[in-house]
């Protein structure tokens, strides 16, 4: 039997607001994505790592535990805790340090591609239209262009921004124009980008607790990141007032992951604050498309354009390998964004923007989006039926206004964590929603996709999760 490996190198800050054992899942957490740890490494017993690091056994546990209910590490008695192998056919979610996409998921543990099931931020890819996309990137690949050819324009392929530009004053009442828009490889390309032409090194960003953790991440690579409280009416403005952010990342039309809207009274005092301090906000308008429930909320963007960055991806309106996300940023800082994303290296494709540039001139990437919208709200409802039908009403289920996944709500006697590790063992991914809390008190409850799973696939899988938690009701 192969040693445990030493984790002596973890570093930990006392008095900084993060617990102890989220450092330290945060930072084995980080060392598995990036190979530090290999596959079935044996991570230290708890005892061991508690006396290296000078802190207490139970803190180490928690963090044990945190890893497992995401399906990273394995606790199994007799063996101790081990990284999760290729093999294994429980994917694991990933949600505090690094994007939970299957790009991720694939790179580190094999191709997981059969287990989408609840999987939240994933689209329909049973839906993508393999053939009609094959053929445009086909057209684009072999166009005698030379355009198509050289390295491109920084701020992205320009009869692309043309379109985007067009389908934001359409669909979601921007007015803009085509210079504004920037292309990037992706949302934490974008998050990244606009931190660092907006605000300093070292200043405080704030971000939404709970939150994406993601992006949270991302700006504490280069920035002091200050979490702030989020209610029933999205963020606490007043609790904002009393950092000293430059800039803060927000989900105000459909917040991450509760699926609250910033109410108006706040957007008008979040727009006041970032007038009055000089501070950016960073809109990340992420499944907008997807509204099942009322009208779309218009974007902080269109009310003060001048102190917003807005955020788009084609991620979940397309797929997530397109790679392409964009900006909107305000005319005076054009250049510096275009000279940031050639110093950067973060242009997508030439032939792929072509490609998606084509579709969307043709109406028919509208027509995706339309086809999508009905297909999501199908599989919502379904869901959603199925959680009270075959649990008869043991969970309580929320079905934010949109986007592409459900909270189930647990009675207190269960922890989220253990129903995630229990799911996972069915091949089933129930993501524990504390994952995405930094300094709030957690809500105890799972984060379900619908998008990925067919409809009637649905109702056979809540029964598999339902059987797999049943020993702890």
């Amino acid at each position: 039997m192969t040693h445990a490996v030493s984790l002596n190198w973890i570093e930990l800050h006392k008095g900084q607001g993060k617990a102890l054992y989220r450092q330290i899942a945060d930072q084995v957490r980080d060392a598995i994505l990036t190979g530090q740890l290999a596959s079935d490494t044996r991570l230290p017993p708890s005892r061991v790592l508690a006396e290296d690091l000078q802190v207490s056994r139970i803190t180490v546990t928690q963090a044990y535990d945190q890893l497992a209910s995401e399906g990273i590490v394995i606790c199994a008695r007799g063996s101790g805790t081990r990284v999760m192998s290729r093999s294994t056919g429980a994917a694991p979610t990933l949600q505090r340090c690094q994007a939970p996409t299957p790009t991720y998921i694939n790179a580190l543990y094999g191709d997981q591609s059969n287990n989408v099931a609840f999987q939240p931020g994933i689209p329909a890819l049973d839906a993508f239209p393999h053939m009609e996309w094959a053929r445009r990137l086909s057209r684009a690949a072999l166009r005698q262009d030379d355009a198509l050819l050289d390295y491109g324009h920084a701020g992205g392929y320009g009869p692309l921004r043309e379109q985007v530009c067009n389908y934001l004053r359409q669909s979601r009442g921007l007015t803009c124009e085509p210079d504004q828009i920037i292309v990037v490889t992706s949302v934490r390309a974008a998050i990244a980008l606009a931190a660092s032409v907006l605000v300093p090194a070292q200043a405080e960003v704030a971000v939404e607790d709970p939150g994406y953790q993601v992006a949270a991440r991302v700006l504490a690579r280069r920035h002091v990141v200050r979490p702030v409280p989020v209610d029933g009416h999205g963020i606490d403005v007043q609790a904002l007032a009393k950092t000293d952010a430059a800039l803060v990342y927000l989900t105000p039309a459909h917040h991450w992951p509760t699926g609250v809207a910033l109410s108006p009274t706040r957007r008008a005092a979040l727009v006041d604050w970032a007038a009055t301090r000089q501070a950016w906000l960073l809109e990340d308008d992420y499944d907008s498309e997807f509204r099942f429930e009322a009208q779309p909320l218009r974007p902080l963007y269109a009310r003060a354009p001048d102190r917003v960055v807005y955020m788009g991806t084609f991620s979940k309106t397309f797929a997530p390998s397109v790679r392409v996300a964009y900006l909107v940023v305000p005319p005076a800082r054009i250049q510096d964004f275009e000279k940031a994303v050639f110093e950067r290296a973060i242009e997508p494709a030439l032939h792929v923007q072509a490609a998606l540039a084509d579709m969307m001139r043709g109406g028919r990437f509208a027509l995706h989006i339309h086809q999508m919208r009905k297909l999501y709200g199908a599989r919502r409802a379904r869901l959603v039926a199925a959680m009270k039908d075959i649990f008869d009403n043991h969970l309580t289920c929320h079905a934010p206004p949109g986007g592409l996944q459900i909270i189930a709500h647990l009675p207190p006697h269960i922890r989220a964590s253990d129903v995630s590790v229990a799911a996972a063992r069915a091949d089933l991914v129930a993501r524990d929603l504390s994952g995405n809390f930094t300094v709030a008190q957690p809500i105890n409850g799972l984060h379900l996709g619908f998008a990925a799973i067919p409809e009637h696939q649905i109702e056979p899988a809540v029964r598999r999760l339902r059987d797999a938690i049943a020993h702890l009701f």
